[in-house]
């Protein structure tokens, strides 16, 4: 990807980002007098964008599902995936096994069980929720064809020790790189392949504000050297270059 081409990830790459990495979603089908049938289910992305999960063939989802395939899975906070239950081939089912006995190793018993079933949820739509409430749609292709971050899933143990690296060169980057130049403090919040995003204090409150990675991510290897190259530039802004001269006696 070129520089600056994008500094904010898609919607669809949210949704992708969040069938990848969340363990569990909750399973809605479709009950014998009509009403939705609840519950949550272990699951793994498909390689597609797809949840896939295996349940017992004596549950109500999967006696359901094979009567009625119109289903609903809500993953996460935010992501709704609206479709149909079908049923994994077998050589899918392989291809699928160590992912999903990383993610569920207490269910090792169950996926090669011939009394559980292997099932996919395929989209018909999908609604993403963004920070401030705003439903986007998506379309089960705007699914398959976006990438997850590579950055998510070792996001909970990347954020406090890159955090603590970073120190004051936050502040600065809130000033240099972020242009709030008002900013008394600044905090790492998130981390995602297009850059840092920072909670800073301003006299007029907190907001947060996003540094960008010169080039996208692709790698979760590559995160500590782009961070390093952001607190390198954010250093050498003439407003950093101020800061200096401010405090120097």
């Amino acid at each position: 990807m070129d520089a600056m081409s994008a500094i904010e990830p898609r919607w669809a790459e949210l949704a992708r980002t969040a069938v990848s990495t969340t363990p569990f979603g909750v399973l809605a089908t479709v009950d014998v007098d009509g009403r939705p049938a609840v519950a949550t289910v272990p699951i793994v992305d498909d390689g597609a964008g797809a949840p896939v999960t295996v349940l017992s063939n004596l549950s109500t989802h999967t006696m359901r599902g094979r009567q009625d395939r119109r289903a609903g899975m809500s993953i996460g906070d935010r992501l709704l995936i609206q479709g149909d239950l079908a049923p994994v081939p077998g050589l899918q089912q392989v291809e699928l096994q160590s992912e999903f006995l990383r993610l569920h190793p207490a269910l090792a018993g169950n996926v090669e069980s011939l009394d559980y079933s292997w099932l996919r949820l395929d989209s018909v739509r999908a609604r993403w929720v963004d920070d401030d409430g705003t439903e986007r749609w998506l379309r089960p292709e705007d699914l398959a064809s976006a990438d997850a971050d590579p950055l998510a899933e070792g996001l909970i143990d990347l954020l406090p020790a890159i955090s603590e690296r970073l120190d004051d060169d936050l502040l600065l980057m809130a000033h240099g790189l972020a242009g709030r130049w008002l900013a008394t403090a600044a905090e790492l919040v998130h981390i995602d392949r297009y850059g840092l995003v920072l909670r800073m204090t301003e006299p007029a409150g907190e907001r947060n504000g996003r540094v960008p990675f010169p080039l996208r991510l692709d790698h979760a290897s590559e995160v500590h050297a782009a961070v390093a190259a952001l607190a390198a530039a954010a250093r050498s802004t003439p407003s950093a270059r101020r800061d200096h001269d401010a405090s120097t006696p």
